[in-house]
């Protein structure tokens, strides 16, 4: 019997740096792995359409990871109840999604990787590669 997809998403600010990410590294690693959770990705005051940040893109496809067709999302294009887990890029998000959204605190995770946003690509790879280190542990939770 095939298992049902778990739905997991990430966020961030403007969505177009970190939590873009976090996504696309997630999603080609489970469906490498086998493991039957999608990611997506959203922003808590991002514009929807926008591309990732052409450093954001640039450091992904360094490892693999094509980030080039990604339109960011704003947090209410999506049925937020749909993910079973949301990890936070800082704990400024998780205040937000736990107070004002009113998600369970339970839900939500705060990663604590700081926004590149500006950076020079050097900045975007340690981020990418936290982003890549934080992963690495959430597909093992997903694993046992």
């Amino acid at each position: 019997m095939m298992q049902k997809v778990k739905y997991i998403a990430f966020v961030c600010t403007g969505n177009t740096c970190r939590s873009p990410m976090a996504e696309t590294i997630f999603n080609k690693e489970a469906e490498e792995r086998g493991i039957n959770v999608r990611a997506y990705s959203f922003g808590l005051a991002a514009v929807s359409g926008m591309p990732a940040s052409k450093h954001a893109v640039e450091v992904c496809k360094e490892i693999g990871v094509d980030l080039s067709g990604f339109k960011s999302h704003f947090i209410y294009d999506y049925d937020i109840a749909d993910f079973e887990k949301i990890y936070c890029m800082s704990s400024e998000h998780y205040q937000i999604l736990t107070q004002s959204v009113g998600i369970a605190e339970d839900r939500a995770e705060v990663l604590d990787i700081a926004d590149p946003y500006g950076g020079s690509v050097e900045i975007y790879r340690m981020c990418r590669d936290m982003i890549k280190l934080a992963v690495e542990e959430i597909l093992r939770s997903y694993e046992d």
